[in-house]
């Protein structure tokens, strides 16, 4: 497996390595992961144990102890390397987002309204000698052909 594949996280790749910063077993992460999202997030018995698996495949976390048939996990130094990671990206995307819908310096906000017009916003003085817009055609099917038109 390609250590690229790790370069972004999915969700519950994410929490679960979150709720691996502190020694836990299987289904004490499904727990702790529903608790952390309120729900948002909640990752399945098949979902997890493929992910431990892979996870400790590519010594981003390890076994660090059995009672049973219950074992215990902590994420690896390399595998808090990837969390951190993950989040300094994933604060990046925040940053891009926050800058462009928050109206920060340098975004569509700040341009020209011919700019604005030209990224699918419309001008106000325009918007006012709008006419309505023509009615919709349905698409229809031609008699005897999956072609529509």
């Amino acid at each position: 497996m390609a250590r690229e594949q790790l370069q972004n996280l999915t969700e519950p790749m994410y929490y679960i390595l979150l709720a691996l910063t502190e020694e836990r077993h299987g289904y004490e992460v499904m727990q702790i992961i529903e608790e952390m999202t309120g729900a948002r997030v909640l990752v399945g018995p098949g979902t997890l144990y493929a992910l431990l698996a892979r996870f400790e495949a590519e010594k981003i976390i390890s076994q660090v102890s059995k009672e049973g048939r219950r074992k215990n996990y902590l994420i690896t130094a390399e595998g808090r390397e990837l969390l951190d990671r993950e989040l300094a990206r994933l604060r990046s995307l925040i940053e891009d987002g926050e800058r462009i819908l928050l109206g920060k310096e340098g975004t569509i906000r700040d341009q020209k309204p011919d700019r604005v017009k030209a990224h699918g916003k419309a001008n106000k003085k325009e918007e006012g000698n709008k006419k309505p817009d023509k009615e919709r055609k349905a698409f229809r099917r031609k008699k005897d052909e999956n072609i529509l038109w």
